[in-house]
């Protein structure tokens, strides 16, 4: 196995492959870059940026970027609009860096142009019904390029690999040795309270993908209250619920992705039944009095075994 470390999408990524060829983790390197030219909603030179600015108009964009848009409003529709790729509008208005909270005034103007049914594709050509819509792929857009990632490395042959972006981990294969991949379920706490890679479980994956949500990262506290990241898009504010942590196992790091963000804002009843109806995920929530509920298969199938 080797390994490239890399920062990018505004994270620290690993891309590990069992191969003599050097070259093959470069092609995977630079076709991030390449992701990030077309879906960054912050780079001028992205396609998704021409887009967001096109102020209405039907926008030809790359087939690619036009086939993502359609895909990830499926997400939205399976999951009644609890993850919304309209949140754009919105999302800009918060800075969790500099713990900046937009008033509940702007939010409110902000969330009159949050509804993913704006946006038609129609093949390579999309369109904004709302001139002012904005849209942000960041809730689903490292599942698909993990995803993209794996193919690329398929395609030159390589038969065991693992992609870790930013947290967002997807494996092929399994070990060189034939043994499942071991993939963690953080602690929900904040990265400067944990020691590196502290978990509270692990996972046996061979083939799929591990993605984890939860409220205790890009959060700050302000006079006794928590704001995170996980923007509601029924209100623009953090979400509000008894869920600290949504962790979804599935074939695919795009569904486990798509799913995430939509389960924490669930809430966890509504959580686990909705993982528990689609028979390709498994789920593990990690409630807010430390309960930690998880889908019928986990720890009875392969290939999700939790190992506490």
């Amino acid at each position: 196995m080797i390994s490239r470390t890399f920062f990018r999408f505004n994270t620290t990524n690993t891309i590990s492959a069992e191969t003599d060829d050097e070259s093959v983790l470069d092609e995977a390197v630079a076709l991030c870059g390449r992701y990030e030219q077309l879906l960054s909603r912050v780079d001028p030179a992205s396609e998704l940026y021409r887009l967001n600015h096109a102020e209405g108009r039907p926008t030809r964009v790359a087939p690619e970027l036009a086939a993502f848009v359609e895909t990830a409003l499926r997400y939205c529709r399976e999951v009644d609009g609890a993850f919304d790729v309209t949140m754009g509008s919105t999302t800009r208005l918060w800075d969790f860096k500099a713990r900046r909270i937009p008033t509940p005034a702007d939010v409110a103007d902000a969330l009159q142009h949050v509804d993913y049914r704006t946006v038609h594709v129609d093949g390579e050509t999309v369109t904004l019904r709302d001139p002012q819509a904005h849209i942000d792929l960041g809730g689903i857009a490292k599942g698909y390029i993990a995803d993209g990632i794996l193919a690329l490395l398929r395609e030159r042959g390589v038969s065991h690999a693992l992609v870790n972006l930013g947290g967002n981990v997807a494996v092929a294969g399994g070990k060189p040795d034939g043994s499942a991949w071991s993939i963690g379920i953080r602690k929900p706490l904040p990265s400067h309270e944990l020691p590196l890679l502290d978990s509270f479980a692990t996972l046996a994956v061979r083939d799929g993908s591990v993605v984890t949500s939860g409220i205790y990262e890009r959060a700050f506290e302000q006079d006794g209250t928590l704001f995170h990241h996980i923007l509601d898009p029924r209100t623009g504010f953090p979400a509000h619920t008894d869920v600290l942590s949504a962790t979804v196992v599935a074939p695919t790091s795009l569904d486990a992705d798509g799913y995430t963000t939509a389960l924490v804002i669930m809430g966890a009843d509504r959580a686990l039944a909705f993982a528990e109806q689609h028979p390709s995920l498994e789920a593990v929530v990690v409630a807010n009095e430390g309960d930690v509920l998880a889908t019928s298969g986990i720890g009875t199938e392969v290939p999700f075994q939790l190992l506490t």
